[in-house]
This record gives structure tokens, C-alpha cells and sequence, in this order.
């Protein structure tokens, strides 16, 4: 089951009615904004929810408080027990499965007051796993998030942006000296007018047991992403959804969804 805000519904209900078609949905209600990836609880390795408190730096600024959606109050209404940690972090800069988390370095300027080495500590223990690795996020991403950069593919293979910069050599050296295999994904974001447009960001997917929720974009890299998805995943069906116009607003469906 996959939940998608109620907001994300009324916005966009031809994108909603065509990820319905793939999956089965549940709504969530009384949000502010569509990321629902970001505000809802991460799930630990014990298979406990954890909250984080929700206020990026992103959103800090008085006018945008409006996009602030209260997670607690919406996981009660949902019936989700969760542990809350007082610790700034949402959902976007966190990539997980089983006991490996990928954590954006973002946390330790959203928590200025608590050392590296505290917040290292905490997250460890709240998401009960000594597999935790800190990653930088891309310079010019002002949300700081990981769920645009990789996705892990199983303990020991990573899937990230086939870049071709700085950061996605430095990402990748990073990767191997942990000892994990690469593989790469098309990515081209060339063409977009604005840094926050996610056009051509492919990583951005949504996966369930037999499937793979992936964006496309009218590229010439939609059928190299779909085909490289077939070989990274071979035992499930990859379904392309057109997200030009959501991509406009800075995410994708990895974002509008929890799971």
C-alpha cells in the first residue's frame, strides 16, 4: 500500500488516477503540501516508525510556515504509532531499506545546536542500525534531500544519477570506499529553465513488490531509464508515468508518496 496525500488529489487527480491504476492507494488527509515523503515517519530497522520533527530550513522563513503540516496530529488521526525524536529531518533526506540509511549532511546545519557526533549517535539508536552513512547533498539543492541522487538496490548495489560533474565523481567514490557496487541511471536535467525543475530526474521512483512507478519525461532518456530499470529489476514491470508538470514544482513521485 502506498499513501498519497488528499491534497496531491485534488492538484493533480489525472497524475493520482493514473498511479491508481498501477497501485493500490490510501489517502492522506488534513496535509499542507504534497510531500508527503518528507513530513511522515521513517520507518527503523526493527520495523518501528520514527518522527522527526518537520521544519527544514527550506521552510524556516515566516511565509512559507503555511506548507508546515503537523505530522503528529495526522499519524494519530491515521492510528500510526510512532516514537517523535526532536530532531530536524525530513523523510526526502533519508535513503533506506533493511538496515542501510543513507542520511543527507543537511541534518547537522538543520540541528546547530546538537554536535556531529550527538546527532550520529541518536539517529543510530532511533533507527537501530550500526549502517548508517552520511552523504553530501548537491550544492545547489536547497532542500538538501538524497531521494533525487540514489536509490539502493539491495545491500550491496547502489543505483544513482548518471552525472556528469563533481559531485556524482565524489558520490561515487564515496560509494565504492564503503564497498558498495554502482550502477547508473540517465539522468538529464540539462535542458530545464530552473534548478528546482526535476525534469529529467529518473531515481526519483516509486517501488513496490511487483513494480516500478518510474517518471518520465518525453526524453530521449525515457527509454534508456525504462530499460536499464528492466535490468536492475528484472522480476517487476516498469510503468512510466509523465510527470512534466509536476516536475516543475522540484519532485517527483519517490516524494508525493510513503509508504
Amino acid at each position: 500500500m502506498i499513501s498519497i496525500s488528499s491534497y496531491f488529489n485534488n492538484r493533480y487527480q489525472i497524475l493520482f488516477q493514473e498511479i491508481k491504476k498501477q497501485i493500490c492507494i490510501q489517502e492522506i488527509p488534513n496535509t499542507k503540501d504534497i510531500w508527503v515523503r518528507d513530513f511522515m515517519p521513517i520507518r527503523n530497522s526493527k520495523g518501528k516508525w520514527i518522527l522527526f520533527k518537520y521544519f527544514p530550513k527550506y521552510l524556516q522563513n515566516p511565509k512559507f510556515h503555511h506548507l508546515i503540516s503537523d505530522n503528529q496530529t495526522i499519524c494519530k488521526d491515521l492510528g500510526i504509532e510512532y516514537e517523535y525524536v526532536d530532531i530536524i529531518m525530513d523523510g526526502g533526506s533519508v535513503v533506506y531499506k533493511n538496515d542501510l540509511y543513507f542520511v543527507s549532511e543537511r541534518v547537522f546545519t538543520d540541528n546547530p545546536k546538537l554536535s556531529k557526533e550527538k546527532i550520529t549517535e541518536i539517529l543510530k539508536e532511533k533507527l537501530a542500525t550500526e549502517n548508517l552513512h552520511f552523504l553530501p547533498a548537491m550544492e545547489k539543492d536547497f532542500t538538501g534531500h538524497l531521494d533525487g541522487v540514489l536509490y539502493i538496490i539491495d545491500d550491496n548495489r547502489i543505483l544513482i544519477n548518471d552525472g556528469q560533474d563533481e559531485y556524482t565523481e565524489n558520490l561515487k567514490v564515496r560509494l565504492k570506499d564503503l564497498g558498495f557496487t554502482i550502477e547508473f541511471l540517465p539522468y538529464n536535467p540539462c535542458q530545464n529553465k530552473t534548478y528546482q525543475s526535476a525534469r529529467g530526474i529518473y531515481i526519483n521512483f516509486i517501488e513496490t513488490d511487483s513494480k516500478i512507478l518510474l517518471p518520465i519525461f518525453k526524453l530521449p532518456e525515457d527509454e534508456m531509464a525504462m530499460k536499464k530499470l528492466e535490468k536492475v529489476f528484472p522480476n517487476k514491470e516498469i510503468c512510466p508515468i509523465d510527470c512534466n508538470d509536476l516536475a516543475k514544482e522540484g519532485g517527483l513521485l519517490h516524494c508525493i508518496s510513503w509508504d
